[in-house]
């Protein structure tokens, strides 16, 4: 087993970004309403099938949706630090370089990962003027501090705005396998590993390499689990007033709810878990983690009240459907034990 702590040795590149996500739909309609009550912003017409979204931040788009007979999770999108890199990595897979289809242009190589996810590695997207949004609400009076004089909070609700994407969440058959595919490849450093018995890691947070800049606690999160699927896509809103306020317009266009409002512990964002009509994952999230490259990766025991540090239990759906066959390896069981344990501070 690869240790999981140890960090890559000379990975191919070192990505930069998440750039975007590809679903395919059977309902693109209804797709689009959900993504525009999720806080994102249409952007041309769809023409040939495919429709695009992008967020308050400058990312040329932030959503791909393809019209198809099936419903289905295609991949995602890294952003390069340079046309080199973009040449390395080509060189090294045996790809081509080719055109990005969808706006702001610019080049990719196109990957497939161990289990069949699209991975596009781009260069050269033109990107887009920011929004306008509000500012956050950083003046919070306190018990020994009141700075917020004379000026109430009186916020309207509306959709969350999205700015970017944050992170993607793969659960998959082969953890190794994906860890060190992502990792030898595009340099991801572990922030936080969860382990079960013997120290066999199941659950991994994986943050770009940036050096002494900062990047997310995780733009990518791995699960290792009974089948390869996504499990879901989160973005990045102002502050938790933001989040707040994008759970009431979604309850009031009766979209699903999944989970939250809370803080996560790994992370430590302030999310909500919301299901588009295809019962698919998306996450708002606020004031997350950010890490240099000099960071050290943290090994913890997998538990479910590890998983959050207030708000509602983890969902039934997150969860182990039920007990696992008697003959399947020692490590699903320890994985089914821990995600079922009630969060009890001291399992934490």
């Amino acid at each position: 087993m690869i240790p999981p702590v140890d960090p890559p040795i000379d990975p191919v590149v070192r990505a930069d970004a998440l750039s975007h996500v590809s679903y395919q739909r059977r309902d693109p309609d209804g797709m689009a309403r959900f993504l525009a009550d999720f806080g994102f912003i249409p952007l041309a017409p769809a023409s040939r099938g495919r429709q695009y979204f992008r967020g308050y931040g400058p990312d040329s788009y932030c959503v791909e949706v393809i019209a198809a007979e099936h419903d289905a999770f295609i991949g995602f999108a890294l952003t390069a630090r340079s046309r080199d890199d973009l040449h390395t990595l080509a060189r090294f897979e045996k790809r081509d370089i080719a055109p990005v289809e969808g706006p702001g242009g610019g080049e990719r190589v196109r990957l497939f990962d161990p289990d069949g996810n699209r991975v596009d590695f781009l260069w050269g997207a033109e990107p887009l003027p920011a929004l306008p949004a509000r500012s956050a609400i950083s003046d919070v009076n306190l018990p020994n501090a009141t700075p917020r004089i004379n000026r109430p909070v009186r916020s309207d609700p509306a959709p969350a705005p999205v700015f970017r994407i944050g992170h993607v969440v793969l659960q998959t058959q082969a953890f190794p396998d994906m860890m060190e595919w992502y990792r030898q490849r595009f340099g991801f450093l572990a922030s936080d590993v969860a382990t079960i018995a013997d120290d066999i890691p199941v659950l991994g947070f994986f943050r770009f390499d940036r050096g002494d800049q900062p990047a997310d606690h995780h733009s990518l999160a791995l699960l290792a689990g009974p089948e390869a699927r996504m499990l879901h896509v989160s973005t990045e809103t102002i502050d938790l007033d933001a989040v707040g306020q994008g759970q009431q317009h979604l309850r009031a266009q009766g979209w699903s709810h999944h989970w939250g409002i809370g803080r996560h512990v790994l992370g430590s964002q302030i999310f909500d878990y919301w299901k588009d009509g295809a019962g698919d994952e998306w996450e708002h999230y606020a004031d997350g983690d950010v890490m240099t490259s000099d960071y050290p990766t943290g090994v913890h025991p997998l538990t479910r009240g590890g998983l959050w540090a207030w708000g509602d239990d983890l969902p039934d759906s997150m969860r182990p459907p039920g007990p696992p066959p008697a003959d399947a390896p020692a490590a699903v069981h320890a994985m089914f034990d821990a995600l079922a344990t009630p969060p009890r501070s001291w399992l934490r």
